[in-house]
Order: structure tokens, then sequence, then C-alpha cells
């Protein structure tokens, strides 16, 4: 009888890190061509800088206009205000025709999301987020800093 064993050697894991690697970049490829782009008539308000001065929530989308992925974001944005009931706060910024609140908040890149209650930054949405992952970010937001809720427990 042959005893044989398998034995692990190390190039083994490198092939297989590089088909998981190739693997990811394909279905990653193919999930970004399946998502719609944005149309050309846009909800978003585009602001050249940021301030707010009630205690309203406000998102701002940080984008550029010659990204691909900032378009698609912001399709999932547009699907989001059309689909809501209540009045949304989205705003927009091209960080290529005006970089200034980009590097005032230091935005690593975009899309990237800031969701503000008045003039404070309170969160952060960044990358590329599908609708669903956004419409329950948005409903928690709205949920924990409405204000209503704000309201109540200062007054407690």
């Amino acid at each position: 009888m042959l005893n044989r064993v398998f034995k692990l050697e190390p190039w083994y894991f490198i092939i297989a890190i590089v088909v998981f690697y190739i693997l990811t970049v394909i279905v990653a490829d193919v999930k970004l061509k399946q998502m719609p782009m944005a149309s050309v008539n846009t909800s978003l308000i585009e602001l050249e800088e940021i301030e707010f001065n009630d205690e309203e929530l406000y998102f701002v989308f940080f984008h550029d206009s010659s990204s691909e992925l900032c378009e698609k974001v912001r399709f999932n944005i547009e699907r989001l205000i059309e689909s809501n009931q209540e009045p949304v706060c989205f705003y927009a910024i091209d960080v290529s025709k005006n970089p200034g609140p980009f590097y005032e908040y230091n935005v690593s890149g975009v899309p990237n999301i800031l969701v503000f209650k008045g003039n404070k930054e309170i969160k952060r949405i960044m990358g590329v987020v599908p609708y669903k992952n956004l419409a329950n970010i948005f409903q928690r937001m709205r949920k924990i800093y409405s204000i209503d809720s704000y309201d109540e427990s200062r007054n407690k």
C-alpha cells in the first residue's frame, strides 16, 4: 500500500490568492456595469460651500462629474429622493469644479456622502453604496437625528 501525504506548498496559496483576486475583479466589474447611470435631470442642488444655519439633517454628495462610479451613486441618490414622501435635503458638490470643501472636510475620495446636522458633520458614507443600503442608512439617520427626537431628548 502506498501512503501518500498531500503536502501544501506555499505557492498553492499564492495561486489561490491570484485566482480569488481575478474572480473578485470580474464579479465587481459585472455588478458595476449592471447598475444604471444617473439621468441628466437631477434633483440634487449643487453647492459652492457648506453652510447650514438650522438643525436640519443634510446629506452632501461629493462627486466628480467625470467619474462613472459617482454617476452610479448619483442614480441611487436620485431614486432615494424620488421614492421618499418626506422632504429630503440632498446636495452635491462637484470636486473637479469646486475642490475647496473637498479639502476643508478632508474627504478622502469620491464618491462620498457627508451627513450634517446643522453645520456639524455626524457621519460619512464612503464609496459606491447600493440603493437598499443607502435607503436603510437614510431612514436610520432620519430616525436617530430627527428634529423631534432631538428636541424631546433635550427637554428630558
